[in-house]
Formats: structure tokens, sequence, C-alpha cells
């Protein structure tokens, strides 16, 4: 196996400095916030779930430390990683997405609970609809992976099924994003799950139904 020695840049180390942000909001508000903190808002903008102060402060910024952890441990074991480095672009969307979503996350959290009124509904879907359309710009560029794209077994087993599946997702999924960012700042949150629906369901059945169409021909 070639071994690499790839040494630390800049970006690295601003990027595990983001990853801790949430835990530095946290310590300098921890005084302030009460023993059962809000970290659950429904499509109304009204608290349905609450958590331990500790939980709150340090176990939400701990689990999506993880899972920016494991975002970046993923694409070094995968099997087809060659390919993610030539889709780098998107796995570089997706890796910084995770650490500002952990700061916008415990932002929310822990200005709600000290009393700062915050329309959670929009501040959270509307980033997450951006995201969305940053990713369909890229999807028709991504290459066969285990990590990224509509893993599919059609498409992880036909490189042409891929290719062709992930060039429709690119339009669907812009389109479907531009959709949801009106909604979320409009508070369409029905509609908004349904065009969220709609993003993952229509790339997966024209994936199968390439893959039926080739079963039908062998």
């Amino acid at each position: 196996m070639k071994k690499t020695d790839r040494k630390l840049s800049s970006w690295d180390f601003l990027y595990w400095g983001l990853a801790l942000v949430p835990f530095i909001i946290s310590i300098a508000f921890y005084s302030r916030l009460p023993e059962q903190v809000a970290t659950h808002w429904g499509s109304d903008n009204q608290v349905n779930g609450y958590s331990s102060r500790n939980m709150a402060a340090f176990g939400i910024p701990a689990f999506m430390l993880f899972m920016a952890v494991i975002v970046n441990m993923i694409p070094v074991i995968d099997p087809k990683r060659e390919n993610i480095r030539r889709s780098r672009e998107l796995m570089t969307i997706v890796r910084w997405f995770i650490v500002l979503l952990a700061v916008m996350v415990q932002l929310v959290i822990v200005l709600s609970a000290v009393g700062i009124s915050i329309n959670v509904s929009s501040v959270v879907s509307v980033p997450i609809a951006l995201l969305v359309v940053v990713i369909g710009n890229y999807l028709p560029k991504c290459r066969q992976n285990y990590t990224l794209g509509i893993k599919l077994p059609w498409t992880l087993a036909d490189e042409e099924n891929w290719t062709r599946t992930h060039r429709l997702a690119g339009y669907v999924w812009t389109i479907g994003g531009i959709l949801m960012i009106i909604m979320g700042f409009f508070r369409l949150e029905s509609l908004y799950f349904a065009v969220f629906l709609g993003i993952i369901l229509i790339p997966s059945v024209y994936s199968y139904l390439i893959y039926r169409k080739k079963m039908g021909r062998s």
C-alpha cells in the first residue's frame, strides 16, 4: 500500500478550530443556561423537546464533532477513494457544512436558552436548502464511489447508471433547493419536506428504471 505523508494545512487548522467553536459558545454561556434547555422545535416554531444543560452544552457539540471526524475518515477507507479525490469539491462542501451546521445549531440552542427570540424554522431550513442547491450543481461531476452521491445497488453496479442518475439529480436538487429556500422563508414546512422527499425519490426511481430497462435488454 502506498503511504502518503500529508501535512496539516492552515485550512485544516481552521476547520478543526471551527469544529471546536460550539464548545466555546457553550462555555461562554454555560452559567446562564437553565437546567432544562430547549433543543427541538416543531414546524410552528414552538419548543417540543428539551435536554439537560450538560447535554445541550456539550453532548450535542460532541456528537457534531464525532460526525465531523467520521466525514473525514470515511473517504480514506472508501474502495473508490480515487474517485472521491476527483470529486473533491463536493467532498469539501459536505465537510465544511458539517462544522458550520454545528456552529449554527449551537448558536440557536444557546441564544434561545438565554432568552433571545429566534425563528428556528427559517434559521435551520434555509441554510439546508442552500446546501441542496450547491450540491445539485456538483452532483453531475460526482464520480462513482461509496461515500458521496446517490448510492443505490444499481448505481454502484453500473457506471453509466451512476452518471445518468447524477446528471438528472443535479437538475432536480438545484430546482428543489431553490423551492426549499422560498418555502423556508415563508415557513411552508409541509411543502418544504414534500420537496425534500421529491429530490430523494425522483433520481432514485429514475435510476431504478434505467436498471430495469437494461435488465429487459439482457
